[in-house]
């Protein structure tokens, strides 16, 4: 995973399905590997317009979150910018199976309390989740955030 046209991207919510990110970006991703975050953890604290919860993340020693590190065309980072209103992308160490990888993810200042994902958005999380192996521990914990 290393070249100059492209851009590693952390995925972790609902991007965590290739073919929504497909669908978000307009290109076809081949190259992608399973990835650690470590020391931030996993929420759903940031509102959406409908009062239904979005994920985020949010720094945390004691946490970890799985993803899957994307390799991306550079053309089209600025179009995955504007998929994600009310984010920013910040660069983080991901640890991977070929080693760690430095990639962008997305984070919001959002700190919404006692809100929820709707079951379309949950699904497409633990969906993703499920394509790519992440532990079941890992899905479990996710399911138990949106109850």
């Amino acid at each position: 995973m290393e070249n100059d046209n492209y851009f590693y991207y952390f995925g972790y919510a609902s991007n965590l399905k290739t073919s929504i990110l497909e669908q978000r970006t307009g290109s076809k991703i081949e190259n992608y590997i399973q990835g650690r975050l470590l020391d931030y953890g996993f929420r759903f604290n940031k509102k959406n317009p409908d009062g239904s919860a979005r994920a985020n993340i949010i720094s945390s020693e004691s946490e970890d979150v799985f993803g899957v590190v994307y390799e991306i065309d550079l053309k089209y980072k600025d179009l995955l910018l504007k998929t994600e209103p009310g984010y920013r992308l910040i660069e983080v160490t991901v640890e991977t199976g070929q080693g760690n990888v430095m990639a962008f993810t997305f984070v919001s200042d959002a700190d919404d309390e006692d809100i929820y994902p709707d079951k379309e958005y949950l699904n497409s999380i633990l969906s993703g989740a499920k394509d790519h192996k992440l532990p079941q521990e890992y899905t479990d914990f996710i399911r138990s955030l949106a109850i």
